[in-house]
Formats: structure tokens, sequence, C-alpha cells
């Protein structure tokens, strides 16, 4: 072997070497030629083989057969056997002839150079097509708002939630529909969670997209919401990385506003002023720092008589009583049993000495206190009455004040099988009946009173109205429109997961809970692609699987797969089975579904809102049968590995030779965009006859996910984390090569999809579609970009390969495809 030395900064990436950092991943094609002079022949060097040719796999699902791509893609796959025909003459020579130390030289500056020949971006030669608006779900209605206009009439603000936001402004004297309009522009999230109203009766709106809004119910058409989260507001800008998520809002007397936010660097209450700066606003921090330390939200509010009291947390759940003109806060002690069971403190409402905690636990027989314990605001401590603690046995666990009312409050609860309003007294003790017949799935927001008469609530998701008269005691929905159809009408949402199934058909649900799917049957001629909207059990689709046999969804935030059989045209729907993954429904976002065989799927779930590890399951969808290992307790073949996958989450899945190969988030859900060797996400093997974890590995240290894996037709694994992808050896479970996306990509924590096609990757990296060669030579080409709008990035997601051959994915609530050229 003759070497010539050219610099310490001389390297051969081998397919052997698994990166541990960004730098030592980013060695690439560019450091081959100088690797070439650094050693001409190394006997042990392990050859990159082309790929083979075969049906393309998508997700490590099979799918039918695609057309081929262009020329030009083809000649990006041959790169690598060209290469390997190179090395091979080379090595032949060296065994063979005594070279001079010139011919060496010269034959390796030859090699260097046609290795080191700038690659051809691959372009797959397709063309991107939009398929036709999609019909919105029933409307999503968390919370709504009431105030009265300027010449007394009491209103409801009903705003379904999605992809703008629907303003709906609902007549409480005539129980009648005023008038219906799009709340703010498209590519704005609006999730109405909470609303409050201010003294001028204008109507805040607490939205989950991470948006106050003002919103004037007087003003003309296309103007009644302002946006006050918004950089020209004083102070803005110090606050918005606080506010991922708005939870809830209240205001005190002095109108000054205080907001619930979420976020990865802690839950913040904020302060909003309407009236500072010459009518400008002024936004603030409350408590710098953070409420709770650890804790990522504050979930709810109260106010009443100078003191905001807060619900926080998702580990360790607190009250905190806090001075709004000193905001020294203190944390309440509450009571263990109050808080035990429960996902979060959604729901606080505080009135004459009292403070209301909701305690309802979806799925318990009778939740703890049955609904909502009295507490003393002060203190924390369980109120008591003649010896007992005060419970109030309510339906929602939402309890709601009513002007004029000076210590009474309200909730709803089914009594005889018949939703009613209930008004509890604390003087007394005791709750009388104001009205029946209320909408079944209707519950109370914390302005659902208007007036003193005037009371609405709605479903949270069908939009069922009930608006009572307290004066007549009469409870009453709202009459259909014009049209026939609903008076509360759905918006646009966006679609959050996206499949196609044996028959052509694809599979679609949105962000936030829907009693239904969408159906898309395409067509050639992309405008005549027609939809349906069949119903299926409630809840948000995380993630969708199928195997020939059976078709079965994820569902948040039930927990539950739902299986549904497969028949000559797709799945029957109209017949599912359903199972939870574990039975306190902990494990309540399965993303990850792969079918091991016709009957059985890998799942791979993350807990429901909560710090923790997730859990890999294997569900037998012809028995219904489900087994869960969760990974913080996962069995190991080697117990040196063991508790490397707690605090770690599943993301994706790939079934090869009676093993998955298993991605995970970094711990703490990747929300940590600082990752080190001990808290960075992991790739690990789980064998299917043990069921246990046989081999671990850290791919990238410093990233925050595996988002996706695929299993290519060569054999090899791919997959991505946003920032780089890499190639894998299922048989010695090392990194065979790998590519740091260094000029658009960024580490991402959710989970993508990625395909293979003829040799070429086809993955969502950073929110866009990009193709690349499996050699990995470059960055690909971004063949579908996501869309700058005034309101922000509108990215791509949702990727799966139709049974045309089409590439179909999401932006937004639009569903398109990447149509390849014939041939």
């Amino acid at each position: 072997m003759i070497c010539f030395i050219t610099g310490p900064s001389s390297h051969l990436l081998h397919p052997d070497s698994a990166p541990g950092s960004a730098n030592a991943s980013a060695q690439d094609h560019r450091s081959t030629s100088t690797s070439i002079l650094t050693v001409i022949y190394r006997s042990t060097s392990r050859l990159v083989s082309p790929p083979v040719i075969s049906p393309p796999v998508n997700n490590g699902q099979a799918v039918p057969s695609a057309p081929t791509g262009s020329a030009r893609r083809t000649a990006a796959r041959t790169a690598p056997f060209l290469r390997h025909k190179a090395r091979t003459a080379m090595k032949q020579s060296a065994r063979t002839t005594i070279l001079t130390l010139w011919g060496a030289l010269v034959t390796a500056l030859a090699l260097s150079l046609s290795i080191t020949a700038p690659a051809v971006a691959l372009d797959p030669g397709g063309r991107e097509e939009a398929l036709p608006t999609t019909p919105p779900p029933d409307p999503s209605v968390p919370s709504i708002g009431t105030t009265v206009l300027s010449d007394g009439t009491p209103i409801g603000i009903v705003v379904a939630g999605g992809n703008g936001g629907l303003l709906h402004v609902v007549d409480l004297n005539t129980r009648t529909l005023r008038s219906r309009e799009r709340l703010v522009p498209e590519n704005t999230d609006v999730q109405p969670w909470e609303f409050a109203t201010l003294s001028n009766r204008h109507v805040l709106l607490a939205s989950g997209g991470g948006q106050l809004f003002e919103i004037d119910p007087d003003a003309p058409e296309g103007q009644k919401a302002t946006n006050l989260s918004d950089p020209s507001r004083p102070g803005y800008e110090q606050v918005a990385a606080y506010s991922t998520f708005l939870w809830d809002v209240a205001v005190d007397e002095h109108d000054r506003v205080y907001v619930a936010a979420q976020s990865i660097h802690g839950g913040h209450i904020l302060r909003y002023d309407p009236s500072a700066n010459q009518g400008r606003g002024q936004w603030t921090d409350l408590l710098p720092g953070g409420v709770q330390a650890g804790e990522t939200e504050v979930r709810s509010l109260a106010y009443d008589n100078g003191f905001l009291y807060a619900g926080t947390g998702t580990k360790s759940f607190s009250i905190f009583r806090i001075n709004t003109s000193t905001n020294a806060a203190t944390k309440l002690s509450v009571p263990s049993h109050v808080t035990a069971g429960l996902s979060h403190l959604e729901r606080l409402q505080v009135k004459a000495g009292n403070l209301y905690v909701g305690t309802n636990v979806p799925g318990n027989v009778r939740p703890t206190c049955g609904g909502t314990c009295v507490l003393d605001p002060a203190t924390g401590a369980q109120k008591m009455k003649d010896g007992k603690p005060i419970e109030l046995d309510t339906w929602s666990s939402q309890v709601v004040t009513r002007p004029g009312e000076a210590e009474k409050v309200y909730y709803t609860v089914q009594s005889h099988n018949t939703p009613t309003l209930q008004e509890y007294d604390p003087r007394a003790n005791t709750s009388r009946t104001l009205a029946q017949g209320l909408a079944s799935t209707a519950r109370p927001s914390q302005s659902s009173w208007a007036t003193h008469d005037h009371f609405i609530s709605a479903g949270k998701d069908d939009a069922s109205i009930a608006i009572v008269h307290a004066s007549d005691g009469s409870a009453t929905g709202l009459p259909q429109d014009a049209n026939g159809g609903n008076a509360i009408q759905g918006s646009a949402r966006d679609i959050q997961s996206l499949t196609a199934v044996p028959g052509g058909d694809l599979y679609a649900s949105w962000y936030m809970t829907a009693p239904m799917l969408l159906r898309a049957a395409p067509n050639a001629q992309a405008d005549k692609t027609q939809y349906s909207l069949p119903k299926a059990p409630l809840g948000q689709v995380e993630g969708f699987g199928h195997s020939s046999k059976w078709f079965v969804t994820g569902i948040y935030p039930s927990g539950e797969l739902v299986r549904y059989e497969i028949g000559t045209s797709g799945p029957m729907l109209e017949n599912h089975q359903s199972v939870r993954i574990t039975p306190d429904a902990n494990q309540a976002r399965p993303y990850a579904i792969v079918p091991i065989n016709n009957d059985e799927f890998a799942v791979g779930t993350s807990p429901k809102n909560k710090p923790g590890s997730g859990a890999l399951s294997i569900y037998d969808a012809a028995h219904n049968k489900i087994d869960t290992y969760p990974l913080d307790t996962i069995s190991y073949a080697d117990p040196s590995l063991r508790g490397l996958l707690s605090d770690r989450r599943p993301l994706s899945i790939v079934h090869h030779q009676d093993k998955l190969y298993v991605g995970t988030s970094a711990s703490g859900n990747g929300m940590n965009p600082d990752q080190t060797e001990a808290s960075a996400p992991r790739l690990f093997e789980f064998d299917l006859k043990t069921r246990k974890v046989t081999r671990v590995m850290t791919p990238f240290k410093d990233q925050r996910s595996i988002t996706a894996l695929t299993l290519g037709s060569d054999g090899t694994l791919y997959g991505t984390t946003g920032m780089h992808v890499f190639a894998m050896n299922p048989a010695d479970f090392t990194i065979g090569r790998s590519r740091a996306l260094t000029r658009q990509g960024y580490a991402d924590a959710n989970r993508s999809q990625l395909i293979e096609r003829d040799g070429v990757l086809y993955g969502i990296m950073a929110g866009r579609l990009r193709a690349l060669s499996t050699s990995l030579q470059d960055e690909g080409t971004v063949i579908a970009d996501f869309v700058t709008t005034p309101q922000g990035k509108v990215y791509v997601n949702s990727l799966t390969l139709g049974a045309d051959g089409s590439l179909y994915y999401a932006r937004g609530s639009r569903i398109y495809r990447y149509r390849f050229p014939a041939g």
C-alpha cells in the first residue's frame, strides 16, 4: 500500500464510522479527493453497491410499482457504481503492478477527479399539482364568548377553529344566527380555547395558535378581529417566545389582560394592558422566569379582587395565587387527592371566597369531588360544610359566574339523562335547576353568560348550541341556515395525517379532534378529484397504518387504535373495533403504525402532554389485542444497555427480517434545542421473537429526533433528522454514509415521512419535500417548498406514495401531488 500524506485535515468517511456530531456527519463527498490522496489502497474498504431497482417502499410499507423517473435521475443513481468500478480497477492494479511514486500520484489524481466532479443536481422531472380545496370537518369549538352590541343586543361569539377560523355572531334574544365570516386571513391557526370580555364590550380570544385576538362585534365585515400578538405592539417581541400556545385568558377590573401560555421556555403568564402607550397597548411577562420551574405550561386562570389564580404543570400540578399589584406569587397547599390522575389543571374559577377546581378525568366513573373541588383561595385547603368536604357533581368540571350574582356559580350536569343547567348557592351548599333540555354535548365556557338572563353553550366537536333564557327557564338550539345546513359551520383545518390505501383512495385527518375522516378519490385530472367525509370515532388521528387486510388509525386523546377491515373497494368504515394502547390512556399519541405482516402492526406512541417515556406496541388487528412495552421499562438482551431509552419517544419505525428499527426523540420530547450525548435521540433494534431491545446507537448527539425511517429496495435503512439524512446497514447496525443538509435543513423535533422509490429518497425535511439519491452525494433537490404568506410560512407535511405512483402531501388544509413523468 502506498500512502501520500496531505495534511492533518485529510480523512476518509468510511461506511463503518457512525458520526457522533454534526461536524463528523458533515464529512461528505467534498472531502473525497483528499481522502484518495491519503490512502491509495485500503484492502478492508467496504464498497457502496448500486441500488437494486424493485417495488418502492412507502415508509416501510410495500406499494404498487410506479413509473420510472427521468434519465437524469438514472444517471445520478449510477454514480456509486462508477466509483465502485474505479476502485476495483485500482485495487487490481495495486496487486499486480509495482507502481512508481509518480505513477501512483497520477493514478490517484485521475481517480480523485473522476469521483469529485460536480454532481448533477437530482431532478425527478415531475410537476406539482394542487387538488381541489378540501371540505371542512364538523366545527371545533372548545369555548365560546359573549358580549352585547352597541344597541344592547346580547350576542354569542362562536368561532369554529381552524385555518383562519370562522366567526359566527348569534343573537341570544331571537336565538338566530346574525352573521358568519372568516375571523382572520387564511394560514392563521385559530384555536378558540377561551374568551373574556372587556369593559368596552370587545371580546378577547386566547388561541391555541399562539395569538390573542380582540373582536369588535360592531365593526364591519372583515374588520371585526385584531391580532394583538403582533410585533407592532410594544413589548410583544420580548414575550413572543413564551406564547407558542395560549390556553386561557382573564381580565381584571382595570381591563388588564392575563394570558396563560405554553412554550419550551416554560409556562408563563403574559399581561397585556390595552390602554398603555396611548392605546397602542403594552405586553409584559408577569413573572419573569416562568411561573413554575420545570413546567412548560400555565393551563388555567381565574381572577377575583386583586388576585390571579393560575393552574400549572404536567409533572407537578400546582395552583399559584398572585397579587396583581405586587406580582408576588404564592403556591397554594392543595390536597394531593384533588389533582390525582389529572393530565392538566384546566378548570379554575374563583368567586366570593371559593376557589373551584375542575377534576374531571375522561373515562372515570366519578372524578374527585364529583368533578369540582371547592378550596380556600388563600391557602388551598378544601372547604368544609357540616364536617364534610364541599363537592360539586359537575358534568364538564367547568364552573362559571353570572353577571349580577355576587356568590352563586353555574354548571351543567346530566340529570336523569337530561342535560341541565344548575345554579349552586355556596351559603346553603345546595344546587337547583335553572333550565333543562340543553344540547347533549354542549358545555359552558367562562363567558357563557352574556347578561343575567342570557346563557349560551356549545358542543366542542359538533357545535351543537344551547341558548337559555333564565327568566322562563327555556333552552333551545339554533335553527338550520337558509340552505338547510347547520348554523355553526366548520372552518378549513390543517391536515396533519395522510395515507394512501389499497384501492387508490387517500385518507386524511386534521389538527384537532373530529368525528370523521377525509377521504379523497384522486383522478388523473387533478380538478376532478372527489372528496367525502365518512364518519369515524371522535379523535385526532396521529397516525395511519395498513396492510392488505387491515386499515388502522391511531387516535388522540383517547390513546386508541381503531381497525377497519379492507374490502375490495378499500376500508369498510361502517365496521370497526378499537383497543386502548394502555388502560389509563396515558400513551395517547400513536404516531407510527407500521405493518409487520398482514395482521400485526408495530406502533410507536407518546404520552398525553406529559413528560416521560413513550412506548412500543405490537398490535394484533385480527384479534384486536395489543402488547405494550413502555421504553422506560422495556427489556434488553444486554443488561448494560438498560436505561438508554428512558425519556425517549418512538417517532419512526421500520420492520425488517423479524426486527424492528425504531427512531426516537431526544429526551424531553426533543423540545430542548441543545442536546448532549446523554439526552440525544436513539436508534434501536427490537427483536420480535424475544420482545427485547438488542442494539442501541446514538447516530447524532446534537439532533432533536430521528423523524423518519424507511427501508430501501437495496435492503438499506434510511433515516432523517431534518438536518441529516443517513444510511444504516441493518446487518451490522452501523451508519454507512450520511449527508448534512447545511443549506436548508434544521434539527426537527416532529415526526415526518421518508419514501424510497427507484433508488431515490423522497422525504419531508425542515418543512420541505426533498429528493436525494440514495448515494447521498449531495443535498438533493427541493421539489415542493414551503410557502411564505403574510401570516407566516406554510410547511409541507404528511407525505405518502399513492397507488398511481404520485407523491401526495399537504400544505395547510390543501392536498397536493407530485406527478412523475411517464416512462
